[in-house]
C-alpha cells in the first residue's frame, strides 16, 4: 500500500493567502469600475447641467425683465439670483466635467495656474452666497410687508431694491475677497497647490469651508424658515377668516391661491436647503478625514456626488417658477408667441417685444401696490384680505382683491 504524501501546512497557508489576496484584489477592481463609472456618469451630467442652468437662467432673466414683472421688488431680487446661479455653474460645477473628460491627468481646472485658482474659488463663493442671501431677502421682504404697515411705503420701495442688491453684493464681495490674494501658491516643482497656502494646507477646507456653511446655508436657512413660517401662518388665518364671510365660489379661490402661495414659500426654502446641505457638511467635516482614510477614486466619487446635488439647486429654478408661479408660466408663453409673430413677419404696429396686452390698465400693479393710502392698508389686515407674491398674480385677480 502506497502512502500519499501531506501538503505542507504552510503551503496550504500561503495557498490560501494568494487566493484571498486575489479575490481581495478583483473586489477592489470591480468597486474601482463600478466608482469610476458612476465619477463619468455624474461629470457628464455636471456638463448638463451647465447647458441647462444657463438656458432656464437665461430665460427667466428675460421673463423677469419683461414690463409687466421688473418693476416689482421680489423681481428684481430674483433677477440677481439667476445671475448668481449662472456664474456659480461655471465654477465647481464645470470643474467636475473638465477634471473626469479633458484633463489627462485628472487635474483640477483650478491647478491649470494661480489664476483660475483664485478666481474660480473667489466667484464660486461669492455667486453662491450672494444668490443664497437674495433668496433670503425675498423672504424677509414679504414678512415685513405683513409685519409692519408702512414697510412697503418707508424702506421697502423699489427704488431701495437696488441699493439693497448693491450692499449685499459688497459685503459677499468683501467677505470673500482675501481668496484673491491669499489662496492657492506655486510650489517648487511649479504646479498649482490651490485651496491652501504655503503655511496653512487648512486654509479653504475645512476653516474657510465653515465660514461658508454658515453664510451660504445655516444663516439664510434660518432667516428664510422664519419669515416663511410667519407667511404661512398668516396665510392660513387669513383665509380660515374669510371662509364665513365669502361666497363658496370665492373660498375655493381663495384656498386654492393660499395653497399654491404655501407650497411656492415650501418649494424654493426647502429645495435651496436640502440640495445644498450635503455638500457644505461633507467639506467641512468629512472632506480631511476621508483625504487620510478614503481610496482616491471613492473620494472623488463622494466629491462629485455632493457637487451635483448641490449645483442642481442652481440649475432648477425656472422649472420651480414654471411649476408653481402661473404668472411667470403665462409671460413665458407670451414671450414665446410675440418671438415666433415677429419670426412670422407679423406686421402688426401695435405689437411690442416688451408688451404683451394692448390694456395698460391692467398691468398697474407697482402703481397699485404704491398708491394704497394706510387706511387702506389697516382695512386690508382687518379683514384679513392678506395679497402674497403679487408678482405671480394675475392683474385681475389683484385688483379685485384690492377693491
Amino acid at each position: 500500500m502506497m502512502n500519499t504524501p501531506r501538503t505542507p501546512i504552510v503551503f496550504v497557508e500561503y495557498t490560501k493567502k494568494i487566493e484571498e489576496s486575489i479575490l481581495n484584489e478583483s473586489t477592489s477592481s470591480s468597486a474601482n469600475s463600478r466608482d469610476s463609472f458612476i465619477i463619468q456618469s455624474l461629470s457628464i451630467y455636471a456638463l448638463i447641467l451647465i447647458i441647462v442652468g444657463t438656458v432656464g437662467n437665461l430665460l427667466t432673466i428675460i421673463v423677469l425683465l419683461r414690463r409687466n414683472l421688473r418693476r416689482l421688488v421680489t423681481i428684481r431680487y430674483l433677477i440677481v439670483v439667476s445671475i448668481c446661479d449662472t456664474i456659480s455653474l461655471y465654477g465647481w460645477n464645470l470643474n467636475s466635467f473638465y477634471k473626469f473628460n479633458i484633463s489627462s491627468t485628472n487635474q483640477n481646472l483650478e491647478d491649470v495656474s494661480l489664476i483660475h485658482c483664485r478666481v474660480i474659488s473667489f466667484m464660486t463663493f461669492v455667486s453662491l452666497q450672494l444668490s443664497s442671501w437674495c433668496l433670503t431677502a425675498v423672504s424677509f421682504d414679504r414678512a415685513l410687508n405683513l409685519y409692519w404697515l408702512h414697510w412697503k411705503q418707508s424702506f421697502g420701495k423699489l427704488k431701495y431694491t437696488k441699493y439693497y442688491i448693491c450692499i449685499l453684493t459688497f459685503l459677499c464681495i468683501g467677505l470673500n475677497s482675501h481668496i484673491l490674494f491669499l489662496n492657492g501658491y506655486r510650489t517648487t516643482s511649479g504646479t498649482i497647490n490651490c485651496y491652501s497656502t504655503r503655511d496653512n494646507p487648512n486654509y479653504i477646507y475645512p476653516q474657510w469651508e465653515r465660514v461658508h456653511l454658515i453664510v451660504y446655508n445655516l444663516c439664510p436657512f434660518a432667516i428664510m424658515c422664519i419669515c416663511n413660517t410667519y407667511i404661512i401662518a398668516v396665510t392660513v388665518r387669513s383665509s380660515r377668516a374669510q371662509i364665513e364671510s365669502t361666497p363658496p365660489t370665492v373660498q375655493r379661490k381663495n384656498i386654492e391661491r393660499y395653497r399654491q402661495l404655501t407650497a411656492l414659500l415650501i418649494i424654493v426654502t426647502f429645495v435651496f436647503v436640502i440640495l445644498t446641505l450635503p455638500a457644505c457638511i461633507y467639506f467641512v467635516f468629512f472632506r480631511h478625514n476621508l483625504e487620510l482614510k478614503t481610496e482616491r477614486t471613492r473620494r472623488h466619487m463622494i466629491q462629485i456626488t455632493v457637487n451635483s446635488i448641490q449645483f442642481t439647486s442652481h440649475a432648477i429654478n425656472f422649472f420651480l417658477y414654471c411649476f408653481s408661479a402661473k404668472s411667470f408660466l403665462n409671460e413665458l408663453r407670451d414671450m414665446f408667441n410675440e418671438f415666433v409673430s415677429y419670426c412670422q413677419g407679423d406686421d402688426n404696429d401695435d405689437w411690442v417685444i416688451d408688451d404683451v396686452r394692448p390694456n395698460n390698465d391692467q398691468y398697474n400693479e407697482s402703481t397699485l401696490e404704491h398708491q394704497r393710502t394706510d387706511q387702506e392698508r389697516e382695512m386690508h389686515l382687518k379683514h384679513y384680505k392678506f395679497n402674497f407674491f403679487p408678482e405671480f398674480q394675475s392683474a385681475t385677480e389683484q385688483q379685485t382683491s384690492w377693491n
